[in-house]
């Protein structure tokens, strides 16, 4: 193979440990001087790694995706001026040729030397402090989930059909009613009715006899606990929230763009930037996009027939926003994502009529990020964008 790199390091990273192994040599010899050396991941020896590599020439460094293992080594050899690359470690192991007992730092810098590292994306420092903050506030919002939903099942048990009059027994008339039942006052209908809201549709004897039950001293207490826990969790939501509103704020002409899309909420669109981020280039096309979100069609195709592909893997929040975001412009007003849906929906699968709809809103995410970025390119150099 063809050597593109003369002087190039491994990373073999650990939780404690780092192998480095560099591999230097001219572009035309295939036996390049190998030295490897084990530093430790605490800031002043990974600054010891970098001194090293500086005192070898190393111009490129290469480095699996181990966890989050792999952060604060590329934190720190970024700032020292590296050329970095991220490797996937599904892809790596699946270039033939590895021998069993070679290590791994040299096994990435022999594919780094010859180019057969394909790099993950990694965003700046901002976005990935951004991303960072959406994802801790979604899995907020999941473990918020979890727990109503563990209200519902008490709620069951002590056979309360509460829910089947109110849509939402955690607004203001449902918290209202369970503070009721929380607090093991009688259930009679004057005080039921204290507690309802004009915009109730339900009867107030449907209230009434859907509040008796059976929940016990236990059932109580453990539902309680499971509101202080919701309670929390919406204030730290919140001012999650906040702060995210904070970091994209000097994104808003993209964001004004972004929402425009049928389908996009605020929500969604600060997804979208933590993920993506502002600056489309890393994907050359809409199809790179789309591979890299895990929302490109499946392909499986044996003896001329083609049969059922699922898509593939990817960016599981990207992917998830995208697709309430598709099921949301399906049932809009929007005649070119609604007409898109029905077409695909009348063949047979719902389905995969949301996950078409959200590809279609990637690809329209991708050409608007496009068109922001030569807005902003033409204006640097003080021309008009065509």
């Amino acid at each position: 193979m063809e050597v593109v790199v003369e002087r190039c390091c491994g990373l073999d990273v650990h939780q404690k440990t780092v192998v480095a192994c560099t591999l230097v040599g001219n572009l035309s010899t295939n036996r390049p001087k190998k030295v490897i050396k084990t530093f430790g991941t605490r800031t002043f020896e990974l600054q010891e790694l970098a001194s090293w590599l500086h005192d070898q020439e190393i111009s490129t460094v290469l480095m699996e995706s181990t966890g989050q293992y792999w952060c604060p080594i590329w934190n720190v050899l970024e700032k020292e001026g590296f050329k970095l690359i991220l490797a996937n470690p599904q892809r790596i192991k699946g270039i033939p040729g590895r021998k069993t007992d070679q290590k791994d730092a040299e096994w990435i810098a022999q594919l780094g030397r010859v180019g057969l590292v394909p790099q993950s994306y990694v965003p700046p420092t901002d976005i990935q402090e951004l991303r960072s903050l959406t994802r801790t506030r979604t899995h907020l919002i999941v473990e918020r989930t979890q727990h109503k939903n563990r209200i519902h099942n008490i709620l069951q048990q002590g056979n309360i059909k509460l829910t089947g009059f109110l849509s939402d027994i955690y607004g203001k008339t449902g918290r209202k009613l369970i503070d009721l039942l929380l607090s093991g006052e009688k259930i009679e209908e004057e005080t039921v009715l204290r507690c309802l809201h004009s915009r109730v549709k339900a009867s107030q004897r449907d209230i009434v006899e859907s509040l008796k039950g059976t929940l016990t001293k236990a059932h109580r207490f453990e539902m309680q606990v499971h509101f202080d826990i919701i309670d929390c969790l919406e204030e730290q939501i919140t001012e999650l929230s906040k702060e995210i509103r904070i970091r994209t704020a000097p994104y808003q002409e993209i964001i004004d763009k972004l929402i425009k899309i049928p389908g996009i909420k605020e929500s969604c669109v600060e997804v979208i930037l933590s993920e993506i981020g502002p600056d489309i280039s890393a994907f050359q096309t809409q199809s790179h996009l789309a591979s890299w979100a895990g929302l490109c069609p499946g392909s499986y195709e044996s003896g001329g027939v083609r049969k059922k592909a699922h898509i593939g893997r990817g960016n599981k929040y990207l992917r998830t926003a995208l697709y309430h975001a598709g099921r949301t412009a399906a049932h809009s007003n929007s005649h070119i994502f609604s007409e898109f849906y029905q077409r695909l929906a009348s063949r047979g699968s719902k389905q995969k009529a949301v996950i078409a709809t959200a590809h279609k809103i990637l690809r329209v995410i991708y050409r608007t990020l496009e068109s922001a970025n030569k807005k902003s390119y033409c204006d640097g150099l003080g021309l008009t964008s065509q």
